[in-house]
């Protein structure tokens, strides 16, 4: 009889280096497939986000005849004095977007905006004011940092960044022509360059800690060329920066414009010049690529791209009439008679 002998089953050296190599190249492959069905997912989420600030909208003008101020009252006294209204118009809208309880926990604590009182109701985050693409989830306030309240939403001001008015007063700003202002409530009526081609709210990013994109800087709030020409490479190499917890993102309920306004002068993911008081350029920004989202007076929800004409920024903004700011420009006035604005 002859013994048979049989070899042992195995991979050699160089079937197992080709074997990882081949699931290397699958991975690489998939990886980016993975990522951008996450963020298609996040994007999906967002624009939700945005149409439902559409209908809370639409809602509200049923109801009140007129849409909320960006900034208005109460100004509940101190034991000093009684400073200037600051709810944003996103409190206003709590009821209309299933946050009612929240809404009356803020009329019964009535504290001011600023207050980082557990029980104020602007104490931490609400789904519908975050954009899951911003993966900045914990602003830290310097002076109050149990105060966490984080937007992804601003309120359109409009193309005019050198509007006036008296913030410390209970006098309207003046030269707004968005939607929203100081004292301002704006109806659909008023809106005569059509509800489709005027701009209601677009993305803001939360600002970071670092000098980049998101942070604002309280230099050339007057001159939008000067203000898109501090952001270089999506770094302020030498302004100087507001504090982060001073910059978009930081209080969804605090009505003043560093805070929660955006201006269409300058193209989304571009430079903020903030006087935070009044004037200035406030942009558009988000974590997408290549634009931002933006919510119109009518309830959709579009893209605006980084590339968006943005018309002649050497330029002076007007207080009436067409906007010298392009499409972008045009979108954000009311009643600038550009009916065919549209993107």
């Amino acid at each position: 009889m002859h013994r048979v002998r049989l070899g042992r089953a195995g991979f050699t050296l160089v079937e197992l280096l080709v074997v990882i190599a081949i699931i290397g190249v699958l991975i690489a492959l998939l990886l980016p497939a993975v990522q951008q069905a996450r963020e298609a997912a996040r994007r999906m989420s967002c624009s939700n986000n945005l149409k439902q600030m559409g209908l809370a909208m639409h809602n509200y003008h049923d109801t009140y005849l007129a849409l909320p101020p960006r900034q208005g009252g109460p100004g509940w006294a101190t034991a000093v004095n009684s400073p200037p209204l600051r709810h944003s118009a996103f409190v206003n809208l709590l009821p209309f977007i299933e946050q009612g309880a929240r809404y009356e926990q803020i009329y019964s604590a009535k504290n001011q905006v600023w207050s980082s009182n557990a029980n104020s109701g602007y104490v931490g985050e609400i789904d519908g004011f975050k954009c899951p693409s911003d993966g900045l989830n914990a602003p830290v306030s310097t002076d109050r940092p149990a105060l966490y309240a984080p937007l992804n939403y601003a309120l359109n001001v409009g193309d005019n960044y050198r509007w006036g008015g008296s913030p410390g007063t209970n006098d309207p700003e003046t030269g707004i022509r968005g939607l929203f202002g100081y004292g301002i409530y704006t109806r659909f009526r008023d809106i005569t360059d059509g509800l489709s081609n005027t701009m209601a709210m677009s993305e803001t990013i939360i600002a970071p800690s670092s000098n980049q994109i998101g942070r604002a800087t309280g230099s050339s709030t007057n001159n939008a060329l000067a203000c898109r020409a501090y952001l270089v490479g999506n770094e302020y190499p030498t302004a100087t920066l507001h504090a982060q917890d001073r910059c978009h993102g930081h209080r969804w309920q605090d009505g003043r414009p560093g805070y929660c306004a955006v201006t269409t002068v300058l193209p989304p993911n571009s430079a903020t010049c903030s006087s935070q008081g009044g004037g200035g350029l406030y942009s558009a920004s988000s974590r997408h690529p290549g634009g931002a989202m933006s919510v119109f007076a009518d309830g959709s929800v579009r893209f605006i791209p980084e590339t968006i004409d943005t018309g002649n920024l050497s330029t002076t903004p007007v207080a009436s009439g067409q906007s010298p700011f392009g499409v972008w420009g045009a979108l954000g006035s009311k009643d600038g008679g550009e009916t065919n604005a549209n993107l």
